[in-house]
């Protein structure tokens, strides 16, 4: 009995470096504009971690009653509990992957501000002042 399928775990691999891929251009973007936040990055942390973590613990539990029926098509098709499981896996990495591809689109449309502009400036204090 084999414990562990080989495509899983390249999927299950695949979706943590998507989730860190997701979580480090999230972070990157708010670096860019200013706003990082400590606490919003833990909780995405935390969260990819118990996504990541609920998906390996429904593998097991599939692993463990691999032939339980949960779709029969009623033309011949049924799909077994691994195979509900890898659709799952493959549909959390699409999703993440979608989320990642954004995410990438907008790091490399995005321009970073530049320090050495002066903040904007009203256009009275670009002509030299107040004209009475």
């Amino acid at each position: 009995m084999n414990i562990i399928n080989l495509t899983i775990v390249r999927l299950a691999v695949g979706l943590l470096l998507l989730i860190l891929a997701n979580i480090a251009l999230g972070s990157m973007g708010a670096l860019v504009e200013g706003t990082f936040d400590w606490v919003r990055f833990r909780k995405g942390a935390i969260r990819g971690g118990i996504v990541l973590l609920a998906l390996v613990a429904v593998y097991f539990a599939g692993y463990l009653n691999p032939d339980l029926l949960v779709i029969d098509t009623g033309g011949g098709t049924t799909l077994n509990l691994m195979d509900a499981i890898y659709a799952l896996f493959l549909a959390a990495f699409t999703l993440y992957a979608i989320d990642v591809m954004r995410k990438l689109k907008t790091a490399f449309t995005t321009t970073i501000p530049s320090e050495d502009k002066p903040p904007d400036a009203d256009e009275e204090s670009l002509e030299g002042g107040d004209e009475e």
